[in-house]
């Protein structure tokens, strides 16, 4: 069965599953929906980076999401740096390996602590602010990502003559780059009065996300030529790994509700 055939099969399965369950769940629910998605998002990361204590830095980073939900934002931040201290401390026992590769292991963990906190857990929590300002929004904000992709794969296929960034993903376009703005800001406008946001400022917003969602794809792709892989795992067939799906989520999560916020 070809790819395409493959990714085709697997979204109409899944997607209204997923689009079903962000509008239903409750936030309590959708929270815990989310964290363990992030889970496997991290182990993804973890494993392909190929650092040790793969198992570990995932649920370092899980931890987080208690002082999170209390919103206690500033312990938050000491369990980030507590996470790569404890890190640290592991290594200060464990003098088994050579020097460089020790130094190596432990740069690449302290980064994928950070990575794994402010790129897949925090944008992840904003999903569940979303769904605790009403249960529409994070399902708007689902539908949008799909509009956005689905119109940057459309346009870009048919209409793509100029690289947008060839050094990090060399198929994508300019022109996929103003399809996926469309896709999103398509859906926002129809959508502006559940979103308490007049027509402009719907365009706007939904603009916005189309550009950040191209940019958080940008950045998971340049993540994976540094290890030289396709997708982050095999898990959803013809879709690569769940960290694969969850880019989009990275900017445009916090990006929506803050926007949000701020006009209400």
């Amino acid at each position: 069965m070809g790819e395409l055939k493959k990714r085709v099969i697997t979204g109409v399965c899944v997607a209204p599953v997923i689009a079903f369950l962000f509008y239903i769940l409750p936030p309590l629910w959708l929270l815990a929906l989310l964290m363990a998605i992030c889970l496997v998002a991290t182990l993804e990361a973890a494993s392909m980076t190929g650092l040790p204590m793969r198992y570990v830095i995932p649920f370092l980073i899980i931890a987080g999401t208690i002082p999170l939900f209390f919103r206690f934002f500033q312990i938050y931040m000491l369990w980030v740096m507590a996470s790569t201290v404890i890190i640290i401390v592991i290594k200060v026992f464990d003098r088994s390996g050579p020097v460089e590769k020790t130094n190596r292991d432990l740069t690449g963990q302290s980064a994928l602590i950070f990575f794994g906190n402010f790129f897949i857990l925090v944008p992840f929590f904003y999903l569940y602010l979303l769904k605790e300002l009403d249960p529409l929004f994070p399902l708007i904000l689902l539908i949008s990502i799909w509009a956005s992709d689905t119109f940057a794969f459309i346009i870009g296929k048919n209409l793509g003559k100029h690289p947008l960034a060839p050094q990090i993903s060399p198929k994508k376009t300019i022109e996929g780059l103003i399809g996926s703005t469309l896709g999103s800001l398509v859906v926002t406008t129809a959508a502006y009065q559940l979103l308490g946001l007049s027509i402009a400022g719907a365009i706007v917003v939904g603009a916005a996300m189309g550009i950040l969602g191209q940019a958080g794809d940008l950045l998971e792709s340049a993540c994976k030529r540094i290890f030289n892989t396709k997708d982050s795992s095999q898990l959803i067939p013809g879709h690569g790994g769940l960290l694969d799906r969850i880019d989009s989520f990275i900017f445009t999560a916090p990006f929506l509700y803050t926007c949000l916020v701020w006009t209400r």
